[in-house]
Parts: C-alpha cells; structure tokens; sequence
C-alpha cells in the first residue's frame, strides 16, 4: 500500500454551521502540494520552477473540531502540524522547520457580526453557508509562520563579520574606543 493511499481525503466544500451543530471532528493529512500560496514559501533548492520540487511525501496533518464555545458561538478548533523546508534567510539554504499551530476560529455569516465579537477572537467569514476547508487550513498555517526564518548560526552570518579587512577595523574600532578622540580633533582644529 503506498503512502498517498494512506491520506485520509477531507472535504474539500463544507457548510461549516451545519457541522458545528452535528459536532464533527476530522482528521486528515492533507499533501504540501495542496496549498499553492504555502508551497511558494518553501525552500526550492537549485530549482528555480517550483514545480520541479518533489513535495508529495510532506503531509500537513490536520485535527479540525466543529463545536461550540460556552458562549453558544460556532467555533473551529483544533491543530495544524507539518514539517517544512523552509529558506534560511541569513544563508538562503534549506532549514526544516516543525511547525504546529493551535486554532480557535470562530465563524461568522456577516461582517457586523464580526464586529460585535469582543476583540481576542479570530473569527473566519462564511460566505453563503461554504466553507473551502483548505483555503481555511491554507490561510492558518501562513498567518502562523514566523516572520524571520533562519538557522541559529549560519555561515553567512560569520563571513559579513570577517569580510571587513583587519587593518581597517582595528583602526576604526580604535577611534570609536577612544574617549579622547573628540578632543585630538579640536585640538587639530585650533592649530589651523
């Protein structure tokens, strides 16, 4: 059995409030290849055509919870989780990012309706009771990525520190040490 057999397959179009009423819970891994907008973040390698990157094998692993809050509002809960190869932004190399996310969405029919919520939710807009469950899954994994991603050292990083020749920064380091520079000039100053 191979391993893209083993995907389970979530719906692709759901009205959410009918299931937030049925309280459905999925579980699925859904292939990288699936999110156009995640896959042009990833790391390329030497291929400059994204679609020559072989990303079949990565799987984002997806726990989705159609419930209700203590306050009666429709919310979407659950985890998003994957490895990704992410670019260093320090070396522009490869880095393999774990990434998980923990959501609380609730859903709303209405702009207004949005309004009225207290601020610290996040809240998704329903659009004529559809829901696209992997735009959905989607936009949460991209608003949770990092801003910076890089490796903890990078060669890149140590070659700007020793690009600048010694001479010329023993020179300039001393300048900026000495406490007396200030006066060595004004005193220059007052000859002329």
């Amino acid at each position: 059995m191979s391993k893209k057999s083993k995907i389970q397959r979530l719906p692709v179009e759901v009205d959410p409030f009918r299931l937030v009423d049925q309280g459905r819970i999925f579980d699925g891994r859904i292939p990288l290849n699936d999110f156009p907008r995640l896959k042009e973040q990833l790391f390329k390698g030497e291929s400059e055509n994204i679609d020559d990157v072989d990303i079949d094998e990565n799987i984002v692993n997806v726990h989705l919870e159609f419930t209700r809050t203590d306050t009666r509002l429709p919310v979407v809960r659950g985890t998003i989780s994957s490895a990704l190869q992410m670019t260093c932004q320090r070396c522009l190399k490869g880095t393999e990012e774990l990434f998980e996310t923990k959501l609380e969405v609730v859903l709303v029919s209405s702009d207004a309706q949005a309004e009225k919520l207290q601020e610290g939710f996040d809240t998704w807009l329903v659009e004529e009771q559809q829901m696209f469950l992997r735009d959905f899954i989607e936009d949460e994994i991209l608003l949770a990525l990092p801003l910076v991603i890089a490796h903890e050292e990078c060669d890149a990083a140590r070659k700007l520190i020793e690009a600048l020749p010694e001479d010329e920064f023993s020179e300039v380091q001393q300048e900026e040490d000495n406490p007396f520079a200030v006066l060595k000039v004004l005193k220059s100053s007052k000859k002329d």
